[in-house]
């Protein structure tokens, strides 16, 4: 069989028709017919990509996937296609003769005379849907002139959010001509002129559906995009909008309007307020061309290593986040003054460039120069990591080093070297995880009010091998600056913004500042509010917009942002877990935008005390999971091999294809310090351990010698220690998805602990605190009075939720095994005589 090649310069205008001629050439061989177009772009374009406006004009773009119909014969999808490309080559399979009716998109192609307007649209970033857009031409023959045109109109909807209405979710758009025009289903095509005229019953296909699951915001007004068919409507047309409580706003054009093709009908900026009855809205005097933009001061570009472009990036100024073009562009027209970093939220699957252990996805504005007004910050390099579902993530808070000349650092272990123990083990632990990235988080308190201290922090960072994203914490503001943000300077020195986001493999992590200084009354900024002050709060809900609600998210601030060990719930404070620093603000707070997650992590340290919580199915919380670690570098001021009787150590994470596979608590074996007091140590008798050798010490078990490991996951006690002849055991990451820890005396039957409950009584009253920690405690309280003045007291703090006892008592002597299994079936085991 004979095949052709047949070349078409096919050009979809975004005004009108524009000709051009058709070059034929025959016999090229080939193993099949088949025919090829090749669709030429010049000038203002075509396409399903919507680009910014510039000039009251905007182009459209082929992109991947495009996919063109000739005479009912679909095309291959478009591959590979440039950023921005005004010409693209479709192949058909077979031979086909003119005429050629052409149609994109090809699933729009119903049979010769009919094609079928899709009832759903789904929200894009600042574009309709692709595959939404119809185009339409007719080739008469060969040496035809020929212009592919639009079929549809777009109208373009900015919503912002209304300070007084608490909803802050969009979830569907509805579209209808209000004198019943048919804007879907079948339409009888004139591929000639082009046109539509509709053909379906009366009530079908009156309305289009688009559907999204988008944050309002009260200061950037969300863009909304549907593509509608081009057409007179008599009486105007009604958009409806629902939100996440099912209440709905209604908008009307009441006058005829007419819609044209490849026009762009730009609404009026307005409020999301829900109400029964339906308001009047205006159309702007400027209808735009379809459709980069009007009067941006801030760009540049993301691209991978080797120069691709990176499409959909989200990028942030600090406040305001928009998503990369085609080409990896971005545009913000910003408040430049208010603006200290343009920072990506690196995208899964690859890594931003990493300086000494920590992670650059963020340009300072004071390093660009702005030309005619205009700040371009370049290009942002992402480097594409390999196998990026799979990864391992450290997680440690508060290492808070103090200077060694310090009184208190001089009572039992140097804070500094106690950091130096943490970043052998983390170093150790890393070098032999060969299959995966590793990343760490560090939540918060980096140093101790020291802000030279930071810069041996970061230089830390370097030796450990992969990269360290870290928050700001109380005592890494600057307690000599004047204000909130001005104390941040040595922080954002050395790490970027202080709020953030970033994508790994499927999941999300958003990193916040929730720590609103204060001056304390004598000059010095040390108080503070926990919470989120507007501008972190616009931020964030602009970043979260563009994040589906199916997505994992990690949460990661320094303070508890939900339950605390206490028991209360910081989110019921407006002030607290809403986003006002200064008075109490509208009842919508971080904890409403977290709730339409599926799944969401949120981690924190501060409290120096393990605290892991599970809200209750029935709880508005109920898919929200807490994660408050204790101090990585064991009990404050004294450094101690416990914080609140969680060993020193740190939790790591396993993700495995995308999904959070399992955590586990992480002790540090090393002891990098000598003892500096000068009253002698405790005698440690409830210590599971010793240490051993020459510097590092290393922990061995006194049990069996060896080395303490992760096999390490509670504390069991033996009858005597508590004063009650009962077993208790500290089980250190416990939550209510474990099983309850059984105990099996003398080889019976494992019999399930019981719960011990926090009771904040005197101290004679206690039972079931951490008696370990306890013991160092009261030893410091005892014999260095200027503890007394640091929060130690003769008593325990309290009871951990992960403590638990034996239901009875044991008997005289014995041996009993605890076993625990956590909720990834991992079981953990410890065995005590007496």
């Amino acid at each position: 069989m004979k095949s052709f090649f047949k070349s078409a310069a096919v050009l979809a205008a975004v005004l009108a028709g524009v000709a051009c001629n058709v070059k034929v050439e025959e016999d090229i061989p080939q193993q099949e017919a088949y025919t090829v177009i090749a669709v030429s772009l010049p000038g203002d374009t075509t396409k399903t990509v919507l680009g910014p406006s510039v000039a009251s004009s905007r182009k459209v773009f082929w992109t991947d996937g495009d996919r063109l119909s000739c005479n009912g014969t679909a095309s291959v999808a478009l591959s590979g296609v440039p950023a921005e490309s005004q010409s693209a080559t479709f192949s058909f399979p077979g031979a086909l003769s003119t005429p050629y009716n052409l149609l994109y998109p090809a699933s729009f192609y119903k049979n010769a005379n009919t094609i079928t307007l899709p009832e759903s649209q789904t929200w894009t970033a600042g574009s309709f849907a692709s595959g939404t857009l119809p185009l339409a031409a007719y080739v008469a023959s060969e040496s035809n002139s020929i212009a592919l045109s639009h079929l549809g109109a777009i109208v373009h909807l900015r919503i912002k959010k209304d300070a007084g209405v608490s909803a802050s979710r969009l979830t569907s758009v509805t579209f209808e001509g209000r004198a019943d025009e048919q804007v879907a289903g079948d339409f009888t095509i004139n591929y000639t002129v082009p046109s539509l005229t509709g053909t379906a019953a009366a009530g079908v296909g009156r309305k289009i559906t688009l559907t999204l699951s988008q944050s309002l915001s009260e200061s950037t007004a969300l863009d909304v995009f549907l593509v509608v068919p081009a057409q007179t409507y008599t009486s105007g047309f009604k958009v409806t909008m629902t939100d996440e409580y099912n209440r709905v706003m209604t908008k009307v054009k009441s006058s005829s309007i007419v819609l044209t093709p490849g026009k762009l009908a730009k609404m009026t900026e307005f409020t999301f307020v829900p109400s029964a009855l339906a308001t009047e809205f205006a159309i702007d005097d400027v209808v735009e061309e379809v459709l980069p933009p009007d009067g941006y001061n801030i760009t540049g570009r993301v691209v991978d290593n080797s120069g691709n472009p990176l499409e959909g990036v989200v990028v942030s100024d600090g406040l305001q986040s928009v998503r990369t073009m085609l080409d990896g562009t971005f545009y913000m027209e910003s408040t430049v003054a208010n603006v200290k970093f343009v920072q990506i939220s690196t995208p899964s699957g690859y890594l931003p460039p990493v300086s000494g252990g920590i992670p650059r996805f963020y340009k300072a504005k004071a390093d660009v120069t702005p030309v005619a007004g205009v700040y371009n910050f370049g290009d942002f390099v992402l480097t594409p990591v390999a196998n990026p579902d799979t990864y391992t993530l450290f997680i440690t808070a508060d290492p808070q080093p103090r200077a060694s000349d310090l009184g208190l650092d001089n009572v039992a272990f140097r804070s500094l070297r106690a950091c130096e123990s943490m970043y052998l083990d983390l170093q150790e632990t890393a070098a032999a995880i060969t299959d995966r990235q590793i990343y760490g988080i560090c939540l918060g308190d980096l140093v101790h009010e020291n802000m030279d201290l930071m810069d041996t922090y970061a230089t830390n960072l370097g030796t450990l091998g992969y990269p360290t994203y870290n928050l700001i914490g109380n005592h890494d503001n600057d307690p000599t600056a004047p204000d909130d943000d001005a104390s941040a300077w040595k922080y954002e020195s050395l790490f970027g913004p202080r709020n953030y986001s970033f994508n790994i493999g499927g999941i999300h992590f958003v990193v916040l500042d929730n720590l609103i200084m204060k001056n304390n009354g004598s000059g010095r900024l040390t108080n503070y509010d926990q919470g989120l002050t507007d501008d972190v709060w616009t931020w964030l809900q602009g970043d979260m917009a563009f994040i589906p609600t199916t997505t994992t998210v990690m949460v990661c601030a320094h303070s508890p942002m939900f339950k605390q060990e206490s028991g209360s719930e910081r989110t019921n404070s407006a002030k607290h877990g809403g986003h006002t620093s200064t008075v109490d603000g509208p009842a919508f707070g971080y904890g409403d935008l977290f709730d339409t997650y599926n799944e969401v992590h949120a981690w924190a340290g501060h409290t120096h005390s393990t605290f892991n919580y599970i809200y209750s199915g029935t709880h508005r919380h109920k898919n929200i999971q807490v994660h408050t670690l204790a101090r990585s570098t064991g009990e404050l001021w004294t450094n101690e091999y416990l914080a609140n009787g969680t060993p020193r150590g740190f939790t790591i994470v396993e993700v495995v294809d995308g999904i959070i596979d399992s955590w586990r608590f992480h002790p540090t074996k090393y002891l990098k310090s000598s003892f500096h007091g000068t009253h002698g140590q405790p005698i440690y008798e409830y210590c599971d351990w010793t240490y051993s050798g020459t510097s590092p010490l290393v922990a061995k078990m006194k049990d069996t010698n060896a080395d303490l490991d992760e096999s390490y996951q509670m504390h069991v006690y033996t009858p005597s220690a508590y004063g009650d002849n009962k077993i208790y055991a500290n089980v250190f990451l416990w939550d209510s998805k474990w099983a309850l820890p059984t105990i099996s005396i003398n080889g019976g039957a494992p019999v399930n602990m019981i719960q011990v409950e926090n009771v904040n009584t005197a101290p004679e009253n206690r039972t079931g605190y951490d008696k370990a920690n306890d013991e160092i405690m009261s030893f410091y309280y005892a014999n260095y009075s200027i503890l007394s003045s640091a929060g130690y007291e003769n008593s325990p703090r309290g009871v951990p939720l992960t403590m638990f006892r034996a239901p009875s008592e044991a008997p005289a002597s014995g041996t009993a095994t605890v076993s625990v299994t956590d909720r990834f079936d991992n079981v953990y085991s410890r065995t005590v005589s007496w």
